[in-house]
């Protein structure tokens, strides 16, 4: 289990258990899934998936869970892992609509910046949001991440064409911050 102390969420390995009616029920929900690419999934999508991480190691799972109540709200992903470069990608999904606004996405993302960084040795972390999904720019830009530039027409949603946001997140160990940038300061020795 990984948490903070002043964190309202707890992060676990997923585990095919979790995979529930009330788990897949949130890829069926349009409002949760608008800015996803994956709705409609299976028990068996979800399990080969699982699964497939696990056995490559290219990417890990992980269950967002309610301090207060031991409830299962959504799921971060921290992969794929590119370890020649040391980068990662990373996304979040509160699936539990009841619990949007109260900061679970925000101190997940804290949390899994920390496993990333410290338990798979991630030098940047990176992601791609959907500009209208203000929700998730706030809940990634306020647990330290940073923008780092906007795709142009990158997604087709409805037929039309919708801009990105290039984020990411750098490991204080091969980065520092000068006048608000952040600057490589090479591998360590």
């Amino acid at each position: 289990m990984f948490t903070s102390d002043d964190a309202i969420v707890y992060l676990r390995p997923l585990t095919e258990e979790d995979v529930t009616d009330r788990y897949l029920a949130w890829f069926r929900d349009e409002e949760v899934t608008k800015f996803l690419e994956s709705s409609n999934l299976t028990k068996a999508d979800v399990i080969a998936f699982l699964r497939r991480g696990k056995e490559g190691g290219n990417y890990h799972m992980y269950a967002i869970v309610m301090k207060d109540t031991d409830t299962h709200v959504g799921n971060v992903k921290i992969g794929s892992i590119d370890e020649h470069h040391g980068v990662s990608g990373m996304s979040t999904l509160i699936g539990d609509r009841a619990v949007w606004g109260r900061g679970a996405g925000c101190d997940a993302i804290r949390i899994a910046n920390k496993i990333a960084f410290d338990q798979y040795g991630i030098r940047k972390l990176s992601a791609g949001i959907y500009g209208e999904n203000i929700g998730s720019i706030k809940a990634y830009t306020n647990a330290g991440w940073v923008i780092e530039g906007r795709q142009v027409g990158q997604y087709v949603v409805d037929g039309e064409t919708r801009d990105g946001v290039l984020i990411a997140c750098f490991n204080e160990k091969y980065f520092k911050r000068i006048n608000d940038q952040f600057v490589s300061i090479g591998l360590p020795q």
